[in-house]
């Protein structure tokens, strides 16, 4: 029967007011609706090869599907390494979801975590997600989970939840909104939830309403899923630190947690157990250190020495540093030695006087004048050029009488009531004026030589830099070798881009903090695409992955060894296919050089020493940067004592690093040998892609919707006088290439051929295919798809199944035939159909069980062991989470957390033994009489 040229049954028919009226269900749909009798026709339409072949296609991906493990590697725009594969494997064979994953850093563990949710979603297990990242993150992780996994999220940074909480404020308590609830995505920064105790001049009232509409809300939201990225940023000192309270009262209320970081345990036990305990707080709640046995459970951990790629070959490549010093040349760098030689006296004395009047700003402008003296003449240039302005706009206002007298009252509040007062204000205003006039005139005098610097002299720095920059491109012989320069200053960065087109003919584009996400992306893109060098600052630096590049060349190199390691892994990531090179490049004088000699050289041998890879969360974990601060003032200030001081602190660092090295031994690894290709292989190499272009191919050519093959996948005209749309089926594409749309599964256009490729019935008349006669028989073919399913679970085959004329049942050539249909290779073509369907299906049906019989019995025995460890699971898993809401803090939502689980368990429990129980069910896809 057709409604509208679709498929339908008939379920009943009555007669109302005199009309006749048939109930109906759409089989595509399964949409029920009342239509006027006379609409439905019991024509049946003619069928094309390509509707066959079609549908065909649809049984073998409906069946391929079913018989995978796990299904979001496919319904995702990547292919998972091996060692994300496992780790997604050992989180969904867990009793309930609760892990650490702590893959060691650049693994891609934002990747395995879009794998879990995916995954997680997939089967029904969550709906709602809360991921809770670092402020700088928040764009990143949502960035690639739209990309890798077409998950999407929405951000909710402060400004947002305050504007929503003051919204939401004014309205009555009555129709109090909680705004978490309003969406099923949520992404938020750890110190926008962070709970209020105290703020300075706010009342209590004030900070009830403030934590009321962040981490109550959030509580009572019933989310199913929580992330925290960077994980050991809540361990905090101890257990009162509001980040560790915030992230103990979110794993406490939702049931599925997944904690990520590299270095959790951040060379301490105490903070390492308070991260575990908010997995399981029973589990960890001694003082001693976690064993590795009590670890196991609940840690996913993959060193990169382990990881391998698709091709079975290690993961990560080796990395180059190289030291480039710019030496002053006498005769065509006089004058930059001099203004050098100025600004390093000038700094000296404002340290000098800085520590006289132990005023800390000016030592930090004094610190800044170094570094950009060492980083460009321009840069130092506009520095002097602010500070005189500056200084100048101080001196006028500070100068005033009133001012003057303010100031001398606020040192002495009775200095008004003495006869000099007014003899004071006059001799403070002539020693602040004095003082201001002998600054402005020695920055005068460095703004005039800096101005003739530049006006004569090339940076020595850039010369250089643009002779390295050409013997690369020789050694490497590519011409458009693309180079990343990181500066720490924009003023060098207008510098370099303008020089690098003047005077080197390359073409550039720049990222600093000033550009927003959008304008980021587009510059990184014109990267990509068409420059050839990028100009980078390290405010831009985080969260950008570049491993199209392997040249890093640090201009300025930061005094910050994890600036340092930060700027190397936007390269030296997941799909770097070159050795990675650092060019470290200063210029040839001792402050400099004796600092980078200890942060970088001497730090290095201590970490080979020891076995340590040189990433930023061991850094991190290990630094302090103020200590760094200090080393370079000493450098500056007293070079004599340089060598004591660097000593004491490399032999610092050397025991927090040996107290990272015991502590990173807590944690288990993956075992050497578990990791191998054959789960990566079999999603490489799915040909679930293939069958996808073969699916629309026959359903667009049966449906008369024009398509055309593109290099990249299809162009469609969907609708009329509409440009065509581009699709591709290939993840490499999608990846590579941002206009043709990737199909999946999951995708609406592939859900729609799916669900219309609807069973047949006895009412229906059966198509006749002629095949050529070598190396077929005569007979009836048949798709039967066979399932059993319970409450929990279901599985589902579908079986084709070839009868010949003579009633024998030829198992090969019925997945044969399968196959050549399904990829419009039979070489056959329809002819006509026979209505005897109905005797046919009454003939064979009976058959085709007996022959399905022990497909049947296989997947009724696994489900009911199934269901048996599924009523374990869920038990323990009823029972933790009972445990975990006893912990939540706030009273309330506590009570109703336990209330609200011991109900779904209970009716859980009375449900169990009706819903366990396995139905069978059967349905032919396909029936096609065939002829030779």
């Amino acid at each position: 029967m057709q409604y509208n040229n679709q498929p339908v049954e008939i379920i009943s028919s009555k007669t109302v007011f005199g009309k006749s009226i048939t109930k109906i269900r759409i089989l595509a749909t399964g949409q029920t609706i009342d239509v006027r009798t006379e609409e439905i026709t019991d024509e049946t339409p003619e069928v094309s090869l390509q509707n066959l072949q079609y549908r065909a296609m649809a049984a073998r991906i409906k069946n391929e599907m079913a018989s995978q493990s796990i299904l979001s590697p496919y319904e995702s725009n990547v292919i998972p390494l091996p060692h994300q594969i496992l780790a997604l494997e050992k989180v969904m064979n867990g009793a309930y979801c609760r892990y650490l994953l702590a893959d060691e850093v650049g693994m891609g563990k934002t990747i395995e975590a879009g794998l879990c949710l995916k995954e997680l979603k997939l089967r029904g297990i969550v709906k709602r997600t809360l991921i809770v990242v670092p402020l700088s993150a928040m764009i990143q992780w949502q960035s690639e989970l739209k990309k890798h996994f077409n998950e999407k999220f929405h951000i909710y940074d402060s400004e947002f939840i305050g504007s929503m909480a003051k919204t939401f404020g004014r309205l009555d308590a009555d129709n109090d909104i909680n705004i978490w609830q309003q969406n099923n995505q949520i992404i938020v920064s750890m110190d926008s939830l962070r709970p209020l105790e105290s703020r300075r001049g706010w009342s209590k009232e004030k900070i009830d309403a403030y934590n009321k509409y962040r981490i109550e809300s959030v509580i009572n939201a019933d989310f199913d899923l929580l992330i925290i990225d960077e994980c050991h940023k809540v361990g905090g000192s101890d257990e009162n630190v509001g980040r560790f309270q915030m992230a103990k009262e979110l794993c406490s209320a939702i049931p599925n947690v997944l904690l990520l970081s590299a270095t959790p345990h951040r060379g301490k036990s105490d903070h390492f157990r308070r991260i575990m305990k908010l997995l399981n707080n029973d589990a960890f709640s001694g003082e001693a250190k976690p064993t590795l046995e009590e670890l196991e459970p609940y840690v996913v951990r993959t060193e990169k020495r382990q990881a391998i790629d698709y091709s079975g070959k290690p993961l990560f490549n080796k990395r180059r540093t190289e030291k480039l010093i710019a030496q002053y040349d006498d005769s065509k760098n006089k004058l930059q030695q001099a203004l050098y030689d100025s600004v390093t006296e000038y700094v000296k004395k404002g340290f000098d006087l800085a520590t006289k009047t132990k005023n800390t700003s000016y030592v930090f402008v004094m610190v800044l004048f170094q570094r950009m003296m060492s980083s460009s003449t321009q840069a130092i240039f506009d520095a002097i050029e602010k500070r005189a302005n500056r200084l100048e706009t101080e001196k006028n206002l500070a100068l005033t009488h009133e001012n003057m007298a303010q100031k001398i009252l606020e040192e002495d509040s009775d200095a008004q009531l003495s006869l000099d007062f007014e003899e004071k204000i006059n001799e403070q205003i002539q020693n602040t004026a004095a003082a201001y006039e002998t600054e402005l005139t020695e920055l005068k005098d460095l703004l005039s030589e800096a101005k003739h610097c530049k006006a004569n002299e090339v940076d020595v720095k850039f010369e250089y830099l643009l002779r390295r920059l050409d013997e690369l491109k020789k050694a490497e012989n590519n011409m458009d070798l693309k180079f990343i320069i990181f500066t720490e200053f924009t003023s060098t960065q207008n510098m370099l881009c303008q020089e690098l087109s003047n005077r080197g003919g390359y073409t550039s584009v720049a990222i600093n903090g000033s550009m927003d996400a959008d304008e980021r992306g587009e510059a990184l893109k014109k990267f990509k695409d068409k420059v050839q060098i990028l100009v980078s600052t390290d405010a831009a630096g985080e969260s950008l992955n570049m491993q199209f590049a392997h040249i890093v060349i640090n201009y300025d190199v930061p005094w910050n060894p994890m600036m340092i390691e930060q700027r190397i892994g936007r390269v030296d990531r997941i799909g770097q296919s070159h050795e990675v090179l650092a060019i470290n490049m200063m210029i040839d004088n001792s402050i400099d050089s004796r600092v980078y000699e200890v942060i970088e050289t001497k730090l290095n041998i201590i970490l080979a020493e020891m076995g340590i890879d040189k990433t930023n969360d061991v850094l991190d974990s290990t630094l302090e940067i103020n200590t760094v601060n200090k080393l370079y003032r000493t450098s500056l200030l007293d070079p004599s004592n340089f060598e004591y001081e660097s000593t004491e602190w490399l032999s610092g660092i050397k025991e927090k690093l040996a107290d990272y090295k015991v502590t990173e031994k807590q944690l288990p690894t993956t075992k050497d040998g578990s990791i191998n290709l054959t789960e990566t292989e079999k999603i490489k190499h799915s040909p679930i892609p293939v069958w996808l272009r073969k699916l629309c191919e026959a359903y667009f050519f049966d449906r008369n919707i024009k398509y055309e093959l593109t290099f990249d996948g299809l162009a469609v005209n969907l609708f009329k006088d509409e440009p065509p749309k581009y699709y591709t089926f290939d993840t490499k594409v999608s990846l590579d290439n941002p206009v043709p749309e990737l199909l999946t599964i999951q995708s609406d256009l592939i859900q729609k051929m799916l669900t219309e490729a609807v069973p047949v019935n006895e009412n229906v008349a059966v198509p006749v295919i002629k095949v050529p006669q070598e190396g077929n028989a005569a007979g009836t073919f048949m798709l039967w798809n066979i399932s059993a399913h319970n409450a929990y679970e279901k599985q589902s085959k579908v079986v084709p199944i070839f009868i010949s004329s003579e009633n024998q049942y030829f198992a090969p050539y019925s997945q044969a035939l399968w196959t050549k249909l399904s990829m419009g290779e039979l070489g056959a073509k329809v002819d006509g159909q026979d209505n005897n369907s109905k005797e046919l299906f009454e003939r064979l049906q009976p058959t085709a069980e007996e022959h399905l019989q022990s497909v049947y019995s296989s997947m009724e025995s696994e489900i009911n062991a199934h269901s048996v460890t599924m009523r374990e699971n869920r038990e323990k898993a009823f029972n933790f989470q009972i445990q975990q809401a006893e912990r939540i803090g706030i009273e309330q939502i506590k009570n109703y957390r336990v209330r609200k689980y011991k109900s779904e368990y209970d009716t859980w429990i009375s449900n169990y033994e009706t819903d366990k129980q396995v139905i069978p069910e059967l349905e032919c896809l396909m029936m096609l009489k065939v002829t030779v």
